[in-house]
């Protein structure tokens, strides 16, 4: 009944404990035999999580109600069904909640214990408020049970790529689960058979490769487009691009060959700035960079609205923009209004399909370059060619820096040349 993986869960002291792997694992059910002993060991309050509620009632809860019942203890635990607890006779409870229910986490101070089934399901910030709420307690743990869907998920992020103190990582696959049939493994080694990255997921627990199926950029091509390093020309004037989300605060950095499409022409993106701080600080950072350059700067069109409450009430971002840089008027070379996504797209899938020399310098620019791959049509959108966005893989800031570039240098000469049609 208890698995080698329960056993490791249960020997784990540290804060964070990650429970990871492949499908059929046991990780849900070896963590519920966990949250379960502890509570008939001491008074404790435990919350299971899951990112929605409805999610809870139809696999969680009848899991614990399961497992309770083979460990023979339910003449120990009374429910509470209307409120979703299970309650064990020394007064421990064990609480189930969504993050999308109206009271979320508000009243749940003091937490010891947090269980986060599907924890891929979060945003990073669902994490921090959870781990927030864990606090003015000894023996604090957060267990996070997950499949690593793809390597560029906040949790292989956050804790492996990072050294995380105070944290536990236990991998396991089907491989650990005694009490399957021989069947059951059958069926997961088949995935070989179908998805390859299906099979890196579920049959060996290792991290998933992004996949992506609807690319907005169909015309970038990492080998001929991105180079380690890219020559920053001082000579030549440098073009900025700005997008004005606080987290992050982005901006490219461009030089161009004077004469458009020659077969020696080229646009090099030469450097990245993807910051949490004041609209002063990154212009700082952007003088220090290029001191001594010519500056000519672009962006969001929503930029030149006044009364932005910012960093001035009174002032619009690129009015700041060119005081903080101390550039002339002229420097400013806005659009009246951003390109529709599709219209955008369009130029440039035509850009990076037929420019001669289009490079991104992989060591300054490893977060647009990401971007790059990543970015992807909202295929829920009705309008057509909407870029995916969500706030969390999908940011899309430093790409929104590079659809705004594109418009205001190249929209007039892009219209000039076939460029092809977007798919």
């Amino acid at each position: 009944m208890f698995t080698t993986l329960y056993h490791r869960l249960m020997q784990a002291e540290t804060r964070f404990v990650l429970s990871y792997g492949g499908t059929a694992s046991g990780k849900s059910y070896s963590a519920a035999q966990k949250e379960i002993t502890i509570a008939t060991q001491r008074n404790v309050k435990t919350l299971v999580i899951r990112k929605v509620g409805n999610t809870l009632r139809d696999s969680v809860i009848p899991s614990f109600r399961a497992r309770i019942d083979e460990m023979e203890l339910k003449d120990q635990f009374s429910e509470n069904k209307s409120d979703r607890t299970l309650t064990h006779e020394n007064g421990s409870q064990i609480i189930f909640r969504g993050l999308d229910d109206p009271d979320k986490l508000k009243s749940f101070e003091g937490l010891e214990r947090i269980l986060v089934e599907e924890a891929a399901e979060l945003e990073f910030e669902d994490f921090l408020e959870l781990n927030r709420r864990a606090r003015g307690r000894e023996n604090i743990q957060i267990t996070l049970c997950f499949n690593p869907m793809h390597e560029d998920h906040w949790l292989k992020k956050h804790f492996f790529d990072n050294e995380v103190p105070d944290c536990t990582a236990i991998k396991s696959t089907y491989h650990d689960n005694p009490y399957l049939t021989d069947k059951d493994r059958e069926q997961i080694e088949q995935l070989k058979l179908y998805n390859q990255n299906q099979y890196r997921i579920y049959a060996l627990g290792e991290w998933g490769l992004r996949e992506n199926n609807a690319p907005w950029l169909f015309a970038f091509d990492k080998a001929r487009h991105t180079q380690p390093v890219v020559p920053f020309i001082k000579e030549l004037p440098v073009y900025l691009s700005f997008d004005f989300n606080r987290d992050p605060l982005t901006c490219i950095a461009v030089q161009m060959s004077q004469h458009k499409g020659q077969h020696n022409s080229f646009i090099h993106i030469i450097k990245e700035f993807s910051v949490k701080a004041q609209l002063h600080e990154l212009c700082l950072q952007i003088r220090t960079a290029f001191d001594g350059c010519m500056l000519f700067v672009t962006g969001d069109a929503s930029g030149a609205q006044g009364d932005i409450g910012f960093e001035s009430r009174n002032s619009s971002y690129y009015q700041m923009i060119r005081s903080y840089l101390n550039i002339a008027e002229r420097q400013l070379q806005l659009n009246t209004r951003n390109l529709t996504h599709n219209d955008s797209r369009v130029l440039i899938n035509g850009m990076f399909h037929q420019y001669p020399n289009l490079l991104i310098s992989q060591t300054n620019c490893p977060l647009l370059i990401n971007d790059c791959t990543l970015a992807t049509v909202d295929e829920e959108s009705e309008t057509p060619g909407m870029l995916k966005k969500d706030r969390g893989i999908y940011k899309m800031d430093l790409f929104d820096c590079l659809r705004y570039f594109f418009q205001t240098h190249f929209k007039d000469y892009a219209a000039k040349i076939p460029l092809g049609k977007a798919a």
